[in-house]
């Protein structure tokens, strides 16, 4: 009895590991910058802002970037924040997509541009949104797991 049971539940376990995320999915995720507001040692104020998408890979040489938005933090300074996405090829050559701006000031929840697609005849290795404003920073990668599966 105890050994039908134990191969009830190894054969439970060994069907639900194939019902959970494949490899293939594990890269695909919401991907995010942000740049601080701070004060100069002068006394001067400087916006900060943040970029954030939700990345889809598509194929070998395609990703969708979902919802890109690009939200101003204050303080008001007027000075503009600006997202925008990029890619490295396996060959180790790279590209970036055009700046966009958030327009709106703070205090609001930001401008949301939809969806961004990049597709070429290169293979994408992996991903990155940026943001601007002052200084720039950039996500974390996001690996293609049409290219490198398991990452």
């Amino acid at each position: 009895m105890k050994t039908r049971m134990l191969g009830a539940v190894l054969g439970i376990a060994a069907l639900s590991g194939l019902l959970v995320a494949s490899p293939a999915q594990a890269a695909d995720g919401v991907s995010s910058a942000r740049v601080d507001p701070f004060e100069s040692a002068e006394g001067r104020d400087y916006g900060g802002g943040s970029v954030r998408a939700t990345v889809d890979f598509v194929s070998r040489t395609k990703v969708v970037f979902r919802n890109f938005t690009v939200r101003d933090l204050c303080p008001g300074d007027n000075l503009p924040i600006e997202g925008r996405v990029w890619w490295e090829h396996t060959d180790g050559t790279y590209g970036y997509g055009a700046w966009k701006s958030d327009t709106n000031g703070c205090g609001d929840d930001g401008t949301n541009f939809g969806n961004i697609t990049r597709t070429g005849t290169k293979s994408i290795s992996k991903v990155y949104v940026q943001v601007c404003s002052t200084y720039c920073d950039h996500s974390a990668a996001r690996y293609n797991q049409y290219v490198h599966p398991g990452r």
